[in-house]
């Protein structure tokens, strides 16, 4: 429970990683029991993962009653900062009370958008087909849920806590709000260790079993977060003393992207999805769901949970003879994806030179240039294997990125970059934070790699063209991405 929030009756949740999640009975209960926040109980927090580590099968519920619970401590830490630093005034009317409530709210709400399969939802339908920009991810949707079907609850929370909805706004909408709210934004979502990338980080390793990739010293980094503001700009900056935990920090979420949420099977497993949900799509209105959101039309929306899904795809396994029941039975009951990695993935990282950062770095950020150069590998692949008896549309490309900046601002919703790459270091001194340095992220020694695979039908493989693909992949990637970069700069 925290000090700033006084005179609430409160109850707790049982958690495996904080021991108990406290929420308060007058604000935070009416909005748990929503509708809203209890279907995330039903959307599972890592897609497909549980078919590579079968105890990940825990639930968006359970990621953002942590990142409230997370976004609270690390909020009022923020408040008494702010206040012990400059003064109350700083906070631009609000009293703290409200802007940690906000934050907690904004904690356990910044999920609501999303629909069955998270991630691969919206990559596969919002992206995919032609739905309006104002749904095109589960953030801006999230926005309009909160909007047509919480506003109640808000509203009479309101008038314990006046300016309560305008900072919940601040820290979820669309656009970067002015002045100290920022920080709160940055806190809950947007940050370089926000409340919501701590908690799934330490919440995926843990149920995964991969708590070696995961672990986080949270707290020392929060602790040693400190408020900047400079008339109208407004600054976070870590003390120089847990630089080390930051970097520490910056490689679990590497190795959790590298072995969890980007591990060969998984992704293998999502490719089978995507086809599924396009199958599926005109039969149960995936899209069409999305779309009605507008027209306010919510329940089908609503109703698009990974059970409702599964449920779907268990009776298209068993009853189903077409190609859509062949790939559900192959998620849901034979648990072998159609595509089988073969040979070694290839790493590009600037550990080879400058000359190779330049390559990481296009292939992170110009997704145009990323891809070309995977449609001239594939090519390139397609050809020399034809020998192996593999041919066109016999082979997948996948090319993934490790960055350590916010994935947000690589692709915010599938849209352009916002680029933030530099964090500021500084020292407390007293009443006064003096900064020592500006850290741009691309250049340090943090986890910054792309990550090149290669995939065959799993009929077409053999252990044969292990070697040979692990070979061609080298070879390509030097024709297709290191030559041609150094002859457009």
């Amino acid at each position: 429970m925290l000090s700033s929030l006084q005179g609430y009756n409160w109850k707790m949740i049982s958690d495996p990683l904080y021991g108990y999640v406290y929420f308060n009975v007058e604000v935070e209960e009416p909005v748990i029991n929503n509708g809203l926040i209890q279907r995330l109980r039903y959307i599972m927090q890592l897609q497909t993962a549980h078919l590579v580590y079968p105890g990940a099968v825990h639930t968006r519920f359970q990621h953002s009653t942590g990142v409230m619970h997370l976004a609270g401590l690390m909020s009022e830490d923020m408040v008494n900062k702010i206040i012990a630093f400059y003064g109350k005034e700083v906070l631009d009317g609000y009293e703290p009370g409200v802007i940690i409530e906000a934050a907690r709210l904004a904690g356990l709400l910044h999920d609501v958008g999303h629909a069955a399969f998270s991630h691969a939802y919206e990559r596969g339908i919002l992206w995919r087909k032609n739905v309006p920009r104002e749904l095109s991810n589960h953030e801006k949707i999230g926005l309009l849920l909160i909007k047509n079907l919480l506003m109640d609850q808000l509203e009479r929370a309101e008038k314990q806590l006046p300016g309560l909805i305008e900072v919940l706004n601040a820290i979820l909408g669309e656009e970067e709000p002015k002045g100290v709210l920022k920080i709160f934004r940055w806190l809950v979502k947007e940050g370089f260790y926000p409340a919501d990338v701590v908690d799934f980080l330490r919440r995926d390793s843990y149920y995964a079993g991969t708590i070696e990739y995961g672990s986080i010293q949270y707290e020392r980094l929060y602790r040693n977060t400190y408020p900047l503001i400079e008339g109208d700009r407004v600054y976070l900056v870590l003390d120089r003393i847990a630089i080390g935990e930051f970097k520490q920090y910056m490689n679990a979420k590497a190795n959790m992207y590298e072995h969890v949420y980007y591990h060969s099977v998984c992704r293998s497993f999502d490719k089978i999805l995507y086809e599924i949900l396009e199958l599926l799509d005109e039969e149960l209105m995936l899209t069409q769901r999305a779309i009605d959101l507008l027209n306010g039309r919510f329940h089908g929306y609503l109703e698009l949970t990974d059970t409702y899904m599964y449920s779907v795809m268990m009776h298209k396994a068993f009853t189903d003879n077409s190609k859509l029941g062949y790939l559900c039975r192959r998620i849901m009951i034979d648990r072998k994806p159609e595509w089988k990695r073969a040979g070694r993935e290839l790493v590009i990282s600037p550990a080879k030179g400058l000359k190779s950062l330049g390559v990481t770095l296009k292939l992170i950020l110009d997704s145009q240039y990323r891809l070309k150069v995977l449609r001239e590998i594939e090519e390139f692949l397609v050809d020399s294997l034809k020998s192996q008896g593999i041919g066109e549309g016999e082979l997948w490309i996948d090319i993934l990125d490790i960055a350590p900046i916010p994935r947000s601002s690589i692709y915010p919703g599938g849209e352009e970059s916002i680029g933030l790459s530099n964090l500021l270091i500084g020292k407390r001194v007293g009443g006064r934070i003096v900064l020592s340095e500006d850290l741009n992220l691309f250049t340090e020694e943090l986890p910054l790699k792309i990550l090149i695979r290669a995939y065959v039908p799993r009929n077409l493989y053999s252990a044969d063209i292990e070697s040979k693909i692990t070979s061609l992949l080298s070879q390509a990637a030097e024709e297709y991405t290191r030559s041609r970069l150094r002859r457009s700069y």
